[in-house]
């Protein structure tokens, strides 16, 4: 039996640094992220079963909305900020920015893509808790070269 998913798109432009990294990545910069979404139906039965009654997975429209909501809107030319970072001139442009009414995102972890992945990965399962569609896996490119994924594990 087989199982449908479907996969949509993203793309932002954010600003970050990685402090106590050995290389430039240390220094403030930013990217223009591009990240996919896949989803499917919790179903594992026929083909068909894994699709709504009205034969879609999931409106790609609704997708759309939800992960513009939880993640692309927040994140959009922002800084992304570590909340326990040790290097002080983080802290002092995130504030900086703040006090200027600038767009700060806040993080608790560390922000790299493999880290960005699995907190989109965890947030968009939270916010999907009580339907009937799983993430099966987020994909997000730094670069056009360069991408970390987490797979949903069966």
């Amino acid at each position: 039996m087989g199982k449908i998913s479907i996969t949509k798109e993203f793309s932002w432009d954010m600003a970050h640094m990685l402090s106590d990294h050995r290389g430039l990545c240390s220094n403030l910069h930013g990217h223009t992220y591009r990240m996919q979404v896949q989803i499917s139906r919790k179903n594992e039965g026929l083909l068909e079963d894994t699709l709504h009654s009205d034969g879609m997975v999931m409106d790609f429209s609704d997708l759309k909305a939800i992960v513009q909501r939880k993640i692309i809107e927040p994140l959009d030319h922002a800084f992304m900020f570590w909340c326990d970072t040790n290097d002080s001139v983080e802290r002092q442009i995130a504030e900086l920015l703040r006090s200027s009414g600038k767009k700060v995102a806040t993080v608790k972890y560390r922000p790299t893509a493999e880290e960005m992945a699995a907190s989109f990965f965890d947030d968009l399962t939270q916010e999907l808790v009580d339907s009937d569609i799983v993430v099966d896996k987020i994909k997000i490119w730094e670069t056009t070269t360069s991408f970390a994924e987490v797979i949903r594990e069966v």
